[in-house]
C-alpha cells in the first residue's frame, strides 16, 4: 500500500481532525488492512492528506466571488458583502520580484432575502453569537437568529471573519442594519453570550 494510497483512505479521517496522532494512523491501518506502518510512513501520509485537503480549502477561497455571484444569481435581492486584505507590496509601482500581491480572503457577510423578509413580519428579537470554525484556515462563524411564530429559529444573517472582535462585530452589525433598515433595528432586543458581542449598538448617532 503506497503512501498515497493510504493518504486517500485516511482523508476523512484526517480532515475530521488535522492533529491526529501518528499512532492512532499506525492502528487503524493494521487492525484494517493489516499492514504495519512505520512512523516515518505514516507522517508521510499524514502529510500527503493534509496537503490535499489544504489545498482543496485554498481553491475554494480563490472561488469565493464566484460563491457571491450564485448565491445574488440564485436569490434575487440578498446582500453579499466579501473584504479582503491586501499587502503593502500591493500599492508600489514595481512590486519585489516573486511577492504575492493577491489579495487574501478577510470576511464574507451573506444575509439571503427570504430570511430578511421572513424576520420584517416576526417578533423584535435578535440572538447573537459567534462560534469558532475549525478548518485549516480557521476562522469565526458570527450569526444573526430571529424566531419565526412557530419558535423555530430563523436565521437573518451571518459572516464567517477572522476573528471575534469589536471591529468585525461592528462591521457584522452595521451591515445588518443597513438590510434590516433603522426603523426596524431601533425596535429589537438583542441576546448575546454577553462576550465581545456586548456593543454600544447605536451604530448610527
Amino acid at each position: 500500500m503506497s503512501s498515497q494510497w493510504l493518504s486517500k483512505a485516511f482523508m476523512k479521517k484526517i480532515c475530521e481532525n488535522p492533529k491526529i496522532k501518528l499512532r492512532s494512523l499506525i492502528k487503524k491501518a493494521h487492525s484494517k488492512w493489516n499492514v504495519d506502518l512505520t512512523m516515518t510512513k505514516a507522517a508521510r501520509v499524514k502529510q500527503q492528506a493534509l496537503d490535499e485537503i489544504n489545498g482543496t480549502y485554498g481553491e475554494q477561497y480563490r472561488r469565493i466571488h464566484d460563491y457571491a455571484a450564485e448565491l445574488l444569481r440564485s436569490n434575487p435581492g440578498s446582500t453579499v458583502q466579501i473584504q479582503v486584505e491586501r499587502p503593502t507590496e500591493f500599492e508600489l509601482e514595481t512590486p519585489p520580484p516573486g511577492t504575492d500581491i493577491r489579495p487574501r480572503f478577510q470576511r464574507i457577510y451573506i444575509c439571503l432575502d427570504a430570511c430578511k423578509r421572513s424576520f420584517m413580519v416576526c417578533r423584535p428579537m435578535i440572538g447573537l453569537d459567534g462560534c469558532f470554525i475549525k478548518t485549516p484556515y480557521g476562522g469565526q462563524l458570527l450569526t444573526a437568529i430571529g424566531w419565526d411564530p412557530n419558535d423555530q429559529i430563523l436565521p437573518i444573517a451571518y459572516a464567517v471573519v477572522e476573528a471575534e472582535t469589536k471591529d468585525s462585530w461592528i462591521w457584522f452589525l452595521l451591515n445588518l442594519c443597513d438590510d434590516l433598515g433603522v426603523d426596524k433595528i431601533r425596535w429589537c432586543t438583542f441576546m448575546s453570550d454577553q462576550q465581545k458581542v456586548t456593543l454600544n449598538l447605536n451604530l448610527y448617532n
